[in-house]
């Protein structure tokens, strides 16, 4: 049966650790030193050579014939702990032997003299699955072993070690091989196998392995297993389930543009080719992440190839400011999921259709606001001059303080075209202080309503009620959820009422409070002042009406103020007999 690569090319030196060279050299100068710590705790994801480097580490302290502070990989010492038939050397899985009776037994052996070798080691791999009662047997005999006794404990979780453990050993910490690394190492290997391969056939393998060699060189295994050659990177995306570049990029341009319908096509034929929803959306987040990238004058790296770059520049040119940051939040929730049972391609036309959602309304909401500023801006604000004003004859002005003086004069009348500035205008007209600057009240202007979103019929608030929903869910998500089931019944330019099918549905409506959150959302969606009113629409006779009800002596109030927040006080009934009382 064939030897997995990753087995066949295991690193025998420290010199051969991929991308780990800070921990190599390190290592190298302590063997070479003769200065080791008694207990070492290697970190990093899976894949980075951990294990590899504990077990080059015991070749190295029993080694023979060492050189330069790496193991000779030729002498009895080096051959038995490479074949696994050393006895000093002991490789203790903690996930299996993770309990106090495990520990206990190992503080025992620990006190006997090696039987052929210089020195005991003992690798526990996945340290972080003891318990804490093995750790805490197992704690006197790490801090002060025999001098005979090498221990290396490995893990991908450091923080489930316990702090009186890390504190008492040498940490080495695998950060993730880079992707050039990984390349090369590959490129190296299928040199050695005589194997011809496409560079981005490579350069996909090792973007897929995120920093894992190990995973690279299982995944070059998969794709080697279809037999052809040159290895292509059309073989290694069938072999991986990696969308067809042509198809990925429809679907970010798709999203770019806002294109709902473009977007789940792409998808859909990206399923049709058999990508693998996961790799789908690692693929669409590395070039949603060089987009956002390019947004803010930077490249992506090694990431991305040359003609990507390209289209991540484009992607960036066309997006709206802040989409790919948006689109990587969602493409990563959306990942996460899948984790889950969940229907894997549902997740993924979700992640799709929400972000078009999202830039469909967020574009609506700059575009009014650019609107608004726009008129806000265009409108006079502060001392407005009198040739503007449309002031056509001014009678003259007495004092009513004191008598005209003999060099007041009245002023007939004043043109637009010869009006004198407001301070002399006013001393002319005998008032004590010139007039106030003319300002503009708050609030929005007449007609800063979005564009398209003209509601002043119930058919165009039937249209928009999803838009009014969410403007409401932000307020209130249970007056959201009461406001589902009802519809606009009556509109025009300044007011909406909203039918309610079922008594309760009114009653929550006609909250002092609600109403008010329900005033102040129809306001936004609208663009202008609105004032909401409820009615009764399901069947049977309506409820009696309750306090704070808008009757029709309080609609008409309201229609007298719109555009202004009206409060109801109900007097206690003994104040309101005392006033009866006292009128009668």
């Amino acid at each position: 049966m064939a030897t997995a690569l990753y087995r066949r090319y295991r690193s025998a030196r420290f010199a051969d650790l991929v991308g780990q060279d800070v921990i190599a050299t390190t290592l190298r100068n302590e063997v070479r030193a003769d200065s080791l710590a008694h207990a070492y705790l290697l970190t990093g994801i899976r894949g980075t050579g951990k294990t590899s480097t504990a077990r080059i580490l015991a070749r190295a302290v029993n080694c023979l014939d060492l050189r330069d502070g790496e193991p000779c990989n030729a002498c009895s010492a080096c051959l038995e702990i490479t074949d696994g038939s050393s006895v000093d050397v002991l490789e203790i899985d903690a996930a299996s032997n993770r309990g106090i009776d495990e520990m206990r037994d190992l503080r025992e052996k620990v006190k006997y003299l090696p039987a052929a070798l210089r020195r005991k080691v003992y690798i526990i791999d996945e340290a972080h699955m003891l318990t804490t009662e093995a750790w805490n047997a197992f704690l006197k005999t790490l801090e002060e072993p025999p001098g005979h006794v090498l221990f290396v404990l490995a893990t991908t979780e450091p923080h489930k070690v316990p702090e009186t453990v890390r504190s008492r050993v040498q940490r080495f910490d695998f950060r993730r091989v880079s992707v050039d690394d990984i390349g090369g190492h590959l490129a190296r290997i299928l040199e050695a196998e005589v194997i011809d391969a496409e560079p981005d056939a490579l350069a996909l393998l090792a973007r897929a392995a995120q920093g894992s060699v190990r995973d690279a060189l299982s995944m070059l295994d998969q794709a080697l297993a279809g037999g052809e050659r040159p290895l292509t990177a059309d073989n290694v995306r069938q072999a991986l389930g990696v969308a067809d570049p042509g198809t990925l990029h429809s679907l970010l341009q798709a999203l770019a543009g806002g294109d709902g319908a473009g977007a789940l096509r792409a998808v859909a034929a990206a399923f049709a080719s058999g990508a693998d929803p996961r790799q789908l959306l690692r693929e669409a987040s590395r070039l949603a992440r060089a987009a956002e990238f390019a947004a803010l004058g930077q490249t992506a790296g090694a990431d991305v190839s040359g003609e990507e770059v390209e289209l991540a520049t484009l992607l960036a040119r066309v997006a709206p400011a802040g989409f790919w940051l948006r689109a990587l939040e969602l493409l990563q929730a959306a990942e996460l999921e899948l984790r889950q049972p969940v229907d894997a391609r549902l997740q993924v036309e979700l992640c799709v259709m929400r972000l078009v959602r999202e830039t469909a309304l967020g574009q609506a909401q700059v575009a009014a606001l650019e609107t608004r500023i726009a008129r806000l801006e265009g409108a006079p604000l502060g001392p407005v001059p009198l040739a503007t004003a449309p002031s056509p004859t001014v009678p003259a002005v007495r004092s009513a303080a004191a008598p005209p003086s003999a060099g007041a004069t009245a002023v007939a009348d004043v043109t637009p075209g010869t009006a004198a500035p407001i301070r002399e205008t006013a001393a002319a007209l005998g008032a004590e202080a010139p007039l106030p600057p003319a300002t503009r009240l708050p609030g929005p202007l007449p007609g800063d309503q979005p564009p398209g979103l003209v509601l002043e019929s119930v058919a165009a608030w039937e249209q928009h009620w999803g838009v009014l929903l969410e403007a409401v869910n932000r307020r209130d998500r249970a007056l959201a959820g009461v406001l589902r089931d009802c519809r606009a019944v009556a509109a025009d330019e300044a007011s909406l009422t909203v039918g309610a099918p079922y008594n309760f549905h009114l009653e929550k409506l006609n909250d002092r409070s609600r109403l008010a959150l329900l005033t102040d959302a129809a306001t936004e969606v609208a663009g202008s002042p609105r004032t909401v009113a409820t009615r009764y629409v399901g069947e049977g006779a309506a409820p009696a009406p309750r306090f704070g009800a808008t009757g029709e002596a309080t609609q008409a109030v309201l229609d007298a103020f719109a555009g202004s927040r009206v409060t109801s006080t109900r007097l206690r009934d003994d104040a309101a007999r005392r006033g009866r009382g006292g009128a009668a």
